[in-house]
């Protein structure tokens, strides 16, 4: 009888054991409790990605994070949020840091040749990067006034801190120099040629003059060239040609108008 009543006992906890285990709440097993997502990254909202649990589980669990994109991404600004996981009543959070560690990208080439006695534009040394980056050139090492190649180094770093640095080369090239430039002859030229027409306008000037003297004497001696002899001529005054002389008389004789005797005598035979 008594073996019997143990039988009874343990069937029943066979039939019963399934029952009470599947009663029984699967609850949820974090994988981590933190978790670091890079600047420019999207947090993720997988279940499996922060639980342990089979999938017909994780299906059923609701992900949610307090952080907000930034404008016109699809990422949210550095710093750290929180991320919960709902399963019925039951809710894990895991914390997430959103971190900047990516340095700068340079864009620049690997040399530059300038001008003597000139400065490298710094507009030529580009980067890029997700965050605001500062490009800043050492050139300590480079004498501009001097031809030659130097060494010089270019670093770009963001606002998290991270940096790139890249050695380039600056050669500096000969200084030019001036060649001095020969004075002009236009101004002698052009005074030689204006003193060749002026004496050439003087010469013909001159030569024309020539002419109207010329034409003027012929024209007169053709005014008496039809005078017989004998024949009396009236001659105009030429008030230019008159030379007054002898104190105002016009003679040569300045002894008066009368002649000596002997002249007289002379004359007439006496």
């Amino acid at each position: 009888m008594e073996i019997m009543k143990r039988k009874i006992v343990i069937s029943l906890m066979i039939l019963m054991f399934p029952m009470l285990v599947g009663c029984q709440k699967e609850t949820m097993t974090l994988k981590i409790d933190s978790v670091t997502v890079e600047y420019g990254s999207s947090i993720s909202v997988k279940a499996e990605d922060y639980l342990k649990n089979e999938k017909d589980f994780l299906d059923k669990v609701e992900v949610a994070v307090n952080a907000e994109n930034e404008k016109d991404k699809e990422y949210p600004p550095k710093g750290e949020y929180e991320l919960l996981l709902k399963h019925d009543d039951n809710i894990e959070k895991v914390k997430v840091i959103v971190k900047d560690t990516i340095a700068p990208k340079l864009e620049i080439k690997d040399k530059y040749t300038i001008e003597y006695n000139s400065k490298l534009d710094q507009k030529e040394l580009k980067a890029t990067d997700l965050s605001k980056t500062t490009i800043t050139l050492d050139d300590s090492k480079v004498n501009y006034k001097k031809a030659g190649t130097y060494k010089a180094t270019v670093v770009a770093k963001d606002e998290s801190n991270n940096e790139t640095k890249k050695e380039i080369e600056i050669v500096v090239k000969e200084e030019k120099k001036e060649t001095p430039t020969k004075k002009s002859n236009t101004g002698s030229s052009s005074s030689s040629s204006q003193s060749k027409k002026s004496s050439s306008k003087g010469s013909s000037s001159a030569n024309s003059s020539q002419k109207s003297n010329s034409n003027s004497s012929s024209s007169k001696s053709n005014k008496y060239s039809d005078v017989g002899v004998g024949d009396s001529i009236e001659v105009p005054v030429d008030p230019d040609s008159y030379i007054e002389f002898n104190e105002g008389s016009n003679s040569a004789w300045s002894g008066g108008t009368d002649m000596p005797q002997s002249w007289y005598d002379d004359l007439y035979g006496n």
